[in-house]
């Protein structure tokens, strides 16, 4: 059963439960489409702060209510931000408008430094920011009935939160995500996955999030601090050569070999037994 733990409320724009090692995050402003403003992304990156030091959460699950994953950036906002710093000098406005837009990077990064795997189940419209936050992800999966666009270029804009910068290391091919970003245009599931946005396109919202629970409650059994150093190895190594991948994770594995993970994964082999790994501790309150 779905529990909403400490530290967890307070929320208005999303919703969170935790139970059996997966916190389950969903962006639950509906009457805007789950449209990003700014109040969302403090939410997220708030309620990630909390999920990724959470002993009692191993994995993360982020979805959506309503009938649309997000519908983008919230355009009013970027109104207000025509406003803010109208008087100023165009030097220092400038510094204002950086200022906004780090400020929505560092709420999509927050996902990729979570500490958990996060796992993003798409149905219906994931739009713009939507393609943000996904990319930022560690899994993608998706409904039948999802659909994406990189939008911003329809709107006036280059895409700035991170799409340009994450979705060619996610899919692999240029030439795709050239073609999105330069035509805007709506693309469906099967071309996701045909190109590896999203692994799996399940039959329906409702076997989306099942789909997404299993593959969660399966890396929740695994040893926590193998799962962390693992996402950890993948996202230095995606971003530096080969080499210094390489002696990343030796630095990790050279503490991480120390602790009992191995040896209880080994018993539970040899006994046939499901292995019980600690889990990670709280964080220091020094």
């Amino acid at each position: 059963e779905e529990q909403q733990g400490e530290g967890y409320d307070g929320f208005e724009l999303i919703k969170v439960s935790v139970a059996d090692g997966v916190g389950h995050l969903r962006l639950a402003n509906v009457a805007s489409k789950n449209a990003v403003s700014i109040r969302l992304r403090r939410e997220v990156t708030n309620c990630l702060s909390h999920l990724s030091t959470d002993p009692a959460v191993r994995v993360v699950v982020l979805s959506a209510e309503g009938k649309v994953f997000s519908a983008g950036i919230d355009i009013s906002e970027l109104g207000m931000l025509g406003s803010e710093g109208a008087s100023l000098d165009p030097g220092r406005r400038a510094m204002v408008i950086a200022d906004f837009i780090r400020g929505f990077q560092d709420f999509v990064t927050a996902l990729e430094r979570c500490a958990k795997p996060v796992i993003a189940a798409v149905h219906g419209p994931c739009i713009g920011a939507g393609i943000d936050i996904i990319t930022a992800c560690d899994m993608r999966l998706c409904s039948k009935e999802a659909n994406f666009s990189v939008r911003e270029a329809k709107v006036g804009l280059a895409a700035d939160v991170g799409t340009l910068q994450r979705l060619p290391k996610v899919v692999g091919c240029d030439s795709w995500v050239r073609d999105l970003a330069f035509t805007g245009r709506d693309f469906g599931a099967e071309e996701a996955l045909r190109h590896g946005l999203v692994q799996e396109v399940l039959g329906s919202p409702d076997a989306l999030l099942e789909r997404a629970r299993q593959l969660a409650k399966q890396i929740a059994a695994n040893s926590p601090l193998a799962v962390s150093a693992t996402k950890a190895s993948l996202n230095y190594s995606r971003d530096h050569t080969i080499a210094e991948g390489l002696e990343h994770i030796v630095l990790m594995n050279q503490v991480n070999l120390q602790a009992p993970d191995t040896m209880v994964a080994a018993q539970a082999f040899l006994t046939k037994q499901a292995p019980s790994f600690p889990d990670l501790p709280k964080p220091s309150k020094l």
